[in-house]
């Protein structure tokens, strides 16, 4: 008796500290979820003692064309103030990243990706002077930019750690991994007659760590909050 209790506690144990990878068309990620939509979230960075070192918005959609097998995500930032961005990240049904692109016209930069199995081709463009580089990267990864928009259609089991293998070129390697895990639940009070119940989970993601709050009924994010290393602090809010 001894001996299968001692083996049940293992497993037990075991299972609180499992670690999982997730993949594109992992069953874990519930991408038949992905709606289209059209939304705003404000980005509120500050330093370690409280000051503010950016405050702007972002406006992001999700599109879907089936008969493509495509789903886009993009994005609109202006930041500093005068200044934009627009980047696009197009990905197949299972959410395996296809292709990038990232455009700064004030800073006369471009960028364009192309994702396949095993590499990634970044073609780079600043004031006309056009580059090409070349990224090994393992089966099964995702693409920085549009990570944060499938948080949300994660299946998550609690004691259960989750890895999200995900390519950035501006990291020291370009597999830059994310690891989830389920939180708690939480309850937002908006109205007398309407309540925002969310599922939170806790990430890590290169020196940074913090917490995301995701709506059960849409699936989508709606509050970010995280620190790194450092001291500087991010907070993103779905307006």
């Amino acid at each position: 008796m001894t001996k299968y209790l001692s083996l049940a506690l293992l497993l037990i144990a075991f299972n609180a500290h499992a670690e999982v990878v997730i993949k594109p068309g992992d069953p874990a990620l519930r991408a038949d979820l992905i709606k289209e939509s059209h939304d705003f979230y404000r980005n509120v960075t500050t330093d370690s003692s409280g000051k503010i070192l950016y405050d702007f918005m972002m406006e992001s959609t999700t599109s879907i064309d089936v008969a493509a097998q495509r789903i886009t995500f993009s994005r609109f930032r202006q930041i500093p103030f005068g200044s934009y961005s627009i980047d696009v990240s197009v990905t197949d049904l299972s959410l395996r990243p296809i292709s990038m692109r990232d455009d700064r016209p004030q800073r006369a930069s471009s960028c364009v990706m192309q994702f396949q199995d095993t590499e990634v081709i970044v073609k780079t463009t600043r004031k006309g002077v056009e580059a090409t580089k070349r990224y090994a990267m393992t089966k099964g990864y995702f693409e920085d930019n549009s990570i944060g928009y499938i948080l949300g259609y994660l299946d998550l089991k609690p004691g259960v750690k989750y890895v999200l293998d995900n390519f950035n070129k501006d990291t020291a390697a370009p597999s830059d991994p994310y690891t989830i895990e389920y939180a708690f639940d939480d309850v937002w009070e908006l109205a007398a007659d309407h309540r925002m119940e969310c599922t939170v989970f806790h990430f890590t993601h290169g020196d940074a760590t913090g917490h995301v709050w995701i709506e059960k009924a849409t699936h989508q994010k709606v509050k970010t909050i995280g620190v790194t290393k450092n001291g500087t602090r991010f907070v993103v809010t779905k307006q």
